[in-house]
């Protein structure tokens, strides 16, 4: 079975695309298969990838049905022998979505787009929007799991519960099983002391801690932070399959 995992917080700034994008990549290094969809009409994780926008098939195009996903998949680099591939977004993802919000059922888009090519991918990881609207509930209605990023703030763990009340209603009106992995701290200052306070509060359910980093080190710190949650907490903990 494909793990779909959705890395979604109703709070904006909570480190949503680099936990999809790191996360997609550790899994990826370690020999797994995986697609990362971004799912964002800012298109911030298909700038990662350091792909034009505008050009090219892209998720909306998915959505709509003038594209096969097959027909979206782009390559992403990875020093294993893995298949790794993101599919772009762009700023249609807009219009696609208010489209899709006139559809009746309109909660099944992404499922039918991704279905053709789940059985290639161990993992597929999909960077939501922050907005609780059309696309965040057909990723919910997809996906098998959730991680929720969070900064050490009341404002995102706001958003956490928010994501957290939505994920059950998405259980209930769908009868859809969504395992809820977890939360991730990103962006954590070395010396907080309300930051401290936040994680013994909230420990329970922390994946792991992400540091706040920046000069010429800081993407090697930053995916050592996350490829220690994928080897310890996601893999050999049993949590993906």
């Amino acid at each position: 079975m494909t793990n779909i995992i959705a890395i979604a917080n109703h709070k904006g700034g909570a480190g949503k695309t680099t936990s999809a994008f790191y996360l997609a990549r550790c899994l990826a290094d370690r020999g797994r298969n995986v697609l990362v969809v971004d799912l964002d009409d800012q298109a911030t994780l298909t700038a990662r990838y350091q792909r034009d926008a505008s050009r090219g098939a892209s998720i909306a195009d998915a959505l709509d049905g003038s594209a096969h996903m097959a027909d979206t998949l782009c390559q992403a680099v990875t020093p294993s022998l893995s298949t790794f591939h993101y599919v772009p977004a762009d700023h249609r993802l807009s219009w696609q979505a208010a489209r899709m919000q006139a559809a009746s059922p309109n909660h099944m888009f992404l499922t039918r787009a991704l279905r053709p090519v789940l059985r290639s991918y161990h993992d597929v990881v999909l960077d939501c929007p922050p907005s609780a609207g059309i696309i965040m509930i057909n990723a919910l209605a997809v996906a098998t799991h959730i991680i929720i990023p969070v900064t050490a703030s009341e404002e995102s763990y706001s958003g956490r519960l928010r994501m957290e009340i939505m994920v059950e209603e998405i259980r209930g009106l769908l009868d859809h099983e969504i395992l809820h992995l977890g939360v991730i701290v990103t962006m954590r200052a070395a010396r907080s002391n309300s930051q401290a306070r936040w994680e013994a509060q909230h420990g329970a359910s922390v994946l792991g801690v992400v540091p706040h980093a920046v000069g010429a080190d800081a993407d090697e710190r930053i995916h050592t932070a996350y490829d220690r949650i994928v080897a310890d907490e996601l893999l050999q903990a049993g949590a993906l399959c």
